[in-house]
């Protein structure tokens, strides 16, 4: 229509009328062109809501994956002092089946694995990126850094189980009454004709650097691990209050 307007306005020579189309035809698309951006812009800025609070729920859960994982280090490093107190007297005053189990759970590592699925995608979309300057992105990179100190921690306590303290257990120590310790497999399996000498345990110093060593590594990652629920902590409250401003 504008445009058999124009070409009308052009056969009789009216050329006002042909720029006032003009303008009209120009104002038009650029209406057009702020209104989609500004529908992009407010799409954007739900997705990007959406996403946040699809991290904050992320984060609660990870909270109580991290507690569960801290209260098992716990038990660990509880496990490792009845041990070493157990083993300080010349007469340890500790069964063979007891030492048997709290050595069965030093020995287990408890999986640390945080889900990150809701932070993946924000990052995969775009969003950090629109983040960018604000104190929650600043906040998800300080949280970020805190789950890589977690991980290493995480990783040197695997590390030591399996090239130190697994070694270990296999050629100083009868692992078979161990296993019949197992809530897993503790009733299944057949039982051991070795057992474990408490008197020669106590009196190992291998043993105690053993116990020590696995004390100071597993403590290690419950101090990283309080790092980081610190920081999971803040970063929720931050987004809390991002979403009662909206």
């Amino acid at each position: 229509m504008i445009l058999r307007r124009v070409i009308d306005h052009v056969k009789k020579q009216q050329w006002t009328a042909v720029f006032l189309d003009f303008i009209i035809v120009v104002v038009g698309v650029f209406i057009g062109i702020q209104v989609s951006n500004w529908n992009a812009a407010r799409a954007d800025r739900a997705q990007l809501d959406q996403q946040l609070t699809s991290l904050r729920i992320e984060l609660e859960e990870n909270k109580k994956h991290f507690s569960a994982f801290r209260a098992a280090l716990l038990e660990q490093m509880d496990d490792v002092n009845a041990l070493r107190s157990a083993f300080k007297s010349d007469t340890p005053s500790i069964s063979s089946d007891e030492v048997d189990a709290r050595f069965l759970n030093i020995q287990r590592i408890k999986l640390f694995s945080p889900d990150l699925t809701a932070l993946n995608e924000l990052a995969e979309t775009g969003g950090l990126r629109r983040l960018s300057g604000s104190e929650i992105r600043g906040a998800i990179g300080d949280w970020q850094r805190e789950v890589d100190n977690v991980d290493r921690n995480y990783a040197d306590a695997l590390r030591q189980r399996d090239n130190v303290l697994n070694p270990f257990m296999m050629t100083s120590m009868a692992y078979g009454p161990l296993l019949e310790q197992s809530y897993i497999v503790g009733e299944s399996t057949s039982k051991s004709k070795f057992h474990n000498d408490v008197a020669a345990l106590a009196a190992s110093r291998e043993v105690d650097n053993q116990l020590a060593y696995r004390y100071g590594i597993t403590g290690s990652t419950v101090y990283a691990l309080d790092a980081l629920d610190r920081e999971t902590t803040r970063l929720i409250e931050m987004l809390i209050q991002r979403e009662a401003e909206r």
